[in-house]
């Protein structure tokens, strides 16, 4: 089980890098606490990607089989 920690409340800059170097030293496993997405990034998304595909800055699944050698 990995040690989840949220580096966002830790404040002070040296504490956060002791408990990061004191981990790594002892070999303890750690995930950094995830926090969901707002609907304001969701959008922002939404729109480079509509924006990607407009350029044709985007593979088919053809594409992926001929890179993969399996085409």
């Amino acid at each position: 089980m990995d040690l989840i920690i949220d580096f966002d409340n830790i404040k002070d800059a040296g504490k956060k890098a002791w408990l990061l170097s004191t981990l790594k030293l002892m070999g303890i496993d750690y995930q950094e606490l995830e926090k969901a997405q707002t609907l304001e990034q969701y959008n922002e998304d939404l729109l480079a990607g509509d924006a990607e595909i407009e350029r044709g800055d985007y593979k088919t699944a053809a594409d992926l089989r001929i890179e993969a050698g399996k085409g």
